[in-house]
């Protein structure tokens, strides 16, 4: 699938996948690695320097695997450029055709490693994306021939029922004009349900999609690992042990996530999943095509 997110209809159920670029000068070993995505995903995210990791430049990756035939989310974060480079960035991207970015803040870098710029944040982002779909730098400079860029933020489900004050101003971040959602990785479906619910109480779903994290567990050892270690996880422990006692645990982390997918397919207010996971794009793909 290569239709833009945004001209499905209401009721497709949208599939995005998830890729990070090489440490290498080699452009095609990146196309390579998405190639079974390409016309079965409808996107693919390229993130941008994850866990603050010097990789290939996202842009230039995004623009190769989108003149192959998939369409792409752009990761953006504030973390390592000031306002100017953002604005380059996205003139960039927009040259490209790229048309749909993912505002983060990005990862915290260590206290021995890199300097932060941190000049935006995800929501400073969102408004500069919103003034440039409008013909503006933030200077006031107008640009020729400026496109529209559908903007999107990051979500943790968890976060709504342990954080006291993240619902409210999650609210607000969306109502600026976020066009799509997409959440950390959650396997909890009655948290899913309850997410489901928050969305329709706040009518957040009428200009904004909403797109639940998931991914292929391998085994009960990394399902562990991802939950004690990455932000906003949620794993239950009856997961884990359903990895625990199968006889093939990849066979189950696949079949785990094909039955979460099926009742999100059913839940008001989700309008698709995004499937993510180290070196697991094959295993995305098949993911999507056991539902196509």
């Amino acid at each position: 699938m290569s239709a833009n997110l945004f001209n499905l209809k209401d009721d497709d159920f949208i599939f995005t996948a998830e890729t990070t670029p090489s440490v290498s000068t080699n452009l095609s070993e990146n196309v390579q690695k998405i190639s079974s995505l390409i016309g079965v995903a409808d996107a693919v995210n390229i993130t941008d320097a994850p866990n603050c990791k010097t990789k290939l430049s996202s842009l230039v990756v995004a623009g190769e695997i989108k003149k192959n035939g998939l369409d792409v989310i752009l990761q953006i974060t504030g973390r390592d450029r000031n306002s100017i480079a953002l604005e380059s960035e996205i003139l960039g991207a927009s040259s490209l055709g790229i048309d749909k970015i993912l505002c983060l803040s990005g990862d915290r870098p260590p206290e021995d490693g890199p300097m932060a710029v941190n000049e935006m944040n995800s929501s400073n982002l969102i408004e500069l994306l919103s003034k440039m779909s409008a013909g503006k730098l933030l200077d006031g400079t107008e640009i020729r021939e400026y496109k529209k860029i559908y903007s999107g933020c990051a979500d943790s489900i968890h976060d709504h029922y342990v954080r006291d004050t993240h619902s409210s101003f999650f609210v607000e971040k969306v109502r600026m004009g976020v066009d799509f959602v997409q959440t950390q990785y959650c396997y909890d479906l009655d948290l899913c349900k309850k997410y489901s619910e928050f969305i329709l109480e706040n009518n957040l779903s009428d200009k904004t999609k909403f797109i639940v994290g998931l991914g292929p567990l391998k085994s009960a050892k990394q399902a562990s690992w991802m939950r004690e270690n990455l932000y906003g996880v949620k794993i239950p422990d009856s997961i884990i042990l359903r990895l625990e006692e199968a006889s093939s645990p990849i066979d189950e982390g696949k079949k785990i996530c094909e039955e979460i997918i099926q009742d999100l397919i059913d839940l008001k207010g989700i309008s698709g999943v995004h499937l993510m996971g180290p070196n697991c794009e094959d295993q995305c793909a098949e993911l999507i095509k056991h539902f196509r």
